[in-house]
Protein backbone atom coordinates (compact mmCIF):
# COMPACT_ATOMS: atom_id res chain seq x y z
CA UNK A 1 0.00 0.00 0.00
CA UNK A 2 2.81 2.40 0.86
CA UNK A 3 4.48 1.66 -2.48
CA UNK A 4 1.29 2.62 -4.33
CA UNK A 5 1.02 5.91 -2.44
CA UNK A 6 4.66 6.73 -3.15
CA UNK A 7 4.26 5.75 -6.80
CA UNK A 8 1.12 7.88 -7.11
CA UNK A 9 2.87 10.85 -5.46
CA UNK A 10 5.88 10.45 -7.75
CA UNK A 11 3.68 10.32 -10.87
CA UNK A 12 1.80 13.41 -9.63
CA UNK A 13 5.01 15.35 -9.04
CA UNK A 14 6.34 14.41 -12.47
CA UNK A 15 3.05 15.45 -14.07
CA UNK A 16 3.17 18.85 -12.34
CA UNK A 17 6.81 19.33 -13.37
CA UNK A 18 6.04 18.48 -17.00
CA UNK A 19 3.02 20.78 -17.00
CA UNK A 20 5.05 23.69 -15.63
CA UNK A 21 7.84 23.07 -18.12
CA UNK A 22 5.57 22.83 -21.14
CA UNK A 23 3.29 25.77 -20.31
CA UNK A 24 5.88 28.51 -19.89
CA UNK A 25 4.80 31.57 -21.87
CA UNK A 26 6.79 32.59 -24.93
CA UNK A 27 9.12 35.59 -24.96
CA UNK A 28 6.68 37.88 -26.85
CA UNK A 29 4.13 37.47 -24.04
CA UNK A 30 6.51 39.15 -21.59
CA UNK A 31 7.31 41.87 -24.09
CA UNK A 32 3.62 42.56 -24.73
CA UNK A 33 2.76 42.64 -21.01
CA UNK A 34 5.53 45.11 -20.15
CA UNK A 35 4.78 47.23 -23.23
CA UNK A 36 1.10 47.33 -22.28
CA UNK A 37 1.94 48.59 -18.80
CA UNK A 38 4.30 51.22 -20.23
CA UNK A 39 1.64 52.45 -22.68
CA UNK A 40 -0.96 52.55 -19.91
CA UNK A 41 1.45 54.67 -17.88
CA UNK A 42 2.05 57.04 -20.80
CA UNK A 43 -1.70 57.34 -21.38
CA UNK A 44 -2.22 58.30 -17.73
CA UNK A 45 0.49 60.94 -18.11
CA UNK A 46 -1.26 62.31 -21.20
CA UNK A 47 -4.56 62.58 -19.37
CA UNK A 48 -3.05 65.23 -17.08
CA UNK A 49 -1.83 67.37 -20.00
CA UNK A 50 -4.24 69.73 -21.76
CA UNK A 51 -3.63 68.59 -25.33
CA UNK A 52 -5.95 68.05 -28.26
CA UNK A 53 -6.85 64.60 -29.49
CA UNK A 54 -4.52 64.98 -32.48
CA UNK A 55 -1.52 65.78 -30.29
CA UNK A 56 -2.45 63.01 -27.86
CA UNK A 57 -2.53 60.54 -30.76
CA UNK A 58 0.82 61.83 -32.00
CA UNK A 59 2.27 61.53 -28.49
CA UNK A 60 0.93 58.01 -28.09
CA UNK A 61 2.38 56.92 -31.45
CA UNK A 62 5.73 58.48 -30.60
CA UNK A 63 5.67 56.84 -27.19
CA UNK A 64 4.81 53.47 -28.71
CA UNK A 65 7.81 53.63 -31.05
CA UNK A 66 10.20 54.75 -28.32
CA UNK A 67 8.92 52.18 -25.83
CA UNK A 68 9.38 49.47 -28.48
CA UNK A 69 12.97 50.58 -29.07
CA UNK A 70 13.72 50.74 -25.35
CA UNK A 71 12.24 47.32 -24.59
CA UNK A 72 14.01 45.72 -27.57
CA UNK A 73 17.33 46.85 -26.09
CA UNK A 74 16.70 46.54 -22.35
CA UNK A 75 14.21 43.72 -21.72
CA UNK A 76 15.86 40.37 -21.06
CA UNK A 77 13.87 37.17 -20.69
CA UNK A 78 15.56 34.62 -18.47
CA UNK A 79 14.56 31.03 -19.05
CA UNK A 80 14.29 28.70 -16.04
CA UNK A 81 13.15 25.10 -15.86
CA UNK A 82 9.59 25.71 -14.63
CA UNK A 83 9.10 29.41 -15.34
CA UNK A 84 10.68 32.37 -17.08
CA UNK A 85 11.21 35.92 -15.90
CA UNK A 86 11.49 39.29 -17.58
CA UNK A 87 14.23 41.61 -16.38
CA UNK A 88 14.59 45.25 -17.37
CA UNK A 89 18.01 46.90 -17.43
CA UNK A 90 17.68 50.32 -15.80
CA UNK A 91 20.63 52.50 -14.70
CA UNK A 92 22.96 49.48 -14.46
CA UNK A 93 20.41 47.62 -12.32
CA UNK A 94 18.45 44.53 -13.25
CA UNK A 95 14.82 45.00 -12.26
CA UNK A 96 12.51 41.95 -12.42
CA UNK A 97 9.39 43.14 -14.23
CA UNK A 98 7.52 39.93 -15.06
CA UNK A 99 7.22 36.26 -14.24
CA UNK A 100 5.75 33.74 -16.65
CA UNK A 101 4.24 30.50 -15.41
CA UNK A 102 1.40 28.24 -16.54
CA UNK A 103 0.96 30.16 -19.80
CA UNK A 104 0.44 33.56 -18.15
CA UNK A 105 2.67 36.55 -17.52
CA UNK A 106 2.40 38.31 -14.18
CA UNK A 107 3.88 41.78 -13.84
CA UNK A 108 5.99 42.48 -10.77
CA UNK A 109 6.09 46.27 -11.24
CA UNK A 110 3.43 48.91 -10.79
CA UNK A 111 2.58 51.96 -12.86
CA UNK A 112 4.63 54.09 -10.47
CA UNK A 113 7.69 51.92 -11.04
CA UNK A 114 7.19 52.12 -14.80
CA UNK A 115 6.76 55.88 -14.54
CA UNK A 116 10.24 56.13 -12.98
CA UNK A 117 11.70 54.14 -15.88
CA UNK A 118 9.90 56.31 -18.44
CA UNK A 119 11.19 59.43 -16.69
CA UNK A 120 14.75 58.29 -17.40
CA UNK A 121 16.30 61.39 -19.08
CA UNK A 122 16.89 59.95 -22.55
CA UNK A 123 13.40 58.43 -22.70
CA UNK A 124 11.67 61.49 -21.27
CA UNK A 125 13.38 63.63 -23.90
CA UNK A 126 11.96 61.39 -26.63
CA UNK A 127 8.48 61.36 -25.11
CA UNK A 128 8.30 65.04 -24.17
CA UNK A 129 5.01 66.30 -25.59
CA UNK A 130 5.74 69.94 -24.91
CA UNK A 131 8.55 69.82 -27.45
CA UNK A 132 6.10 68.51 -30.08
CA UNK A 133 3.47 71.08 -29.16
CA UNK A 134 5.84 74.03 -29.72
CA UNK A 135 6.28 73.22 -33.40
Amino acid sequence: MLKRILLFALVGIIAVMLTLTMTKPERPAHYDAVKGLALKTVDHELIGNPVTAEYAALGTMTALNKIDEYLQRNLIIREHTFYNSGVLIYKDYFIPVSIGVMGKVYLTVSEDDMKRVIEKPEIKQLLDLKKHLKR
